[in-house]
């Protein structure tokens, strides 16, 4: 068999240059790609393309989070008192109250609250309040010359803030989330945009008012938690 150009194969019994023999060996652009092979039997394989991949979820990735506080006390008191104090402390930072969990089986008492308070369109703040404690719930002490009711409890209190950014609507579902388009760019925008105004201006201020209400709690207790 005869060699062209460059001991590139060319055709017998005819004439051809270097471009030619480029064009016999490689497969014009455009050709009909090779048929998949099918299974005889059985349902025919779909391809499902992937979705975006994150090791977070949406909710994970849409909140910055804050470290905990605890308040640990053990002692009487009035929880009465207490509730209404942490009540009236939300109520006045003008959030949203929810309580979530309400567990009684004594001598364990767990409760659990959510508070929401939305900053802008694209952002609100989150609160949450897990108080957890073991005793007695019907004390009878006397103060001020009365009788009254109180309990004597160990008791555990965590307060976690976080920011979540954007919020979900009013159906609980995600939004900047219908399309990879929209997750990539909603990725660049809350990192070279919105994540500097997030920590830096509303971060900061949730974090003192997060500080005001332990404070709140502990001079409730007469300062008895530590």
């Amino acid at each position: 068999m005869a060699e062209g150009v460059h001991g590139m194969p060319a055709a017998a019994g005819k004439k051809g240059g270097f471009l030619q023999g480029i064009l016999q060996v490689i497969p014009l652009l455009g050709t009909k790609k090779e048929e998949a092979d099918y299974p005889a039997r059985g349902p025919v394989p779909v391809h499902n393309p992937s979705a975006y991949a994150s090791e977070k979820s949406w909710t994970e990735q849409s909140r910055i989070g804050w470290y905990p506080h605890r308040i640990k006390y053990r002692g009487v008191f009035d929880l009465d008192g207490l509730y209404k104090t942490m009540a009236l402390w939300f109520k006045e930072k003008r959030f949203e109250l929810h309580e979530r969990l309400f567990k009684s089986k004594p001598p364990e008492l767990e409760v659990r609250w959510e508070a929401e308070r939305k900053r802008t369109n694209y952002a609100r703040e989150l609160v949450f309040v897990h108080m957890h404690m073991w005793g007695d719930y019907d004390v009878e002490v006397i103060k001020n010359g009365q009788k009254k009711r109180m309990v004597n409890v160990r008791m555990i209190i965590t307060i976690t803030g976080d920011i979540e950014a954007p919020y979900s609507d009013i159906f609980g579902r995600p939004r900047w989330n219908a399309s990879n388009i929209e997750r990539r760019l909603h990725a660049l925008m809350f990192k070279w945009v919105m994540y500097r105004e997030l920590t830096g201006l509303y971060w900061d201020q949730l974090y003192y008012e997060l500080y005001s209400l332990n404070n709140r709690i502990k001079e409730f207790l007469k300062f008895g938690a530590r």
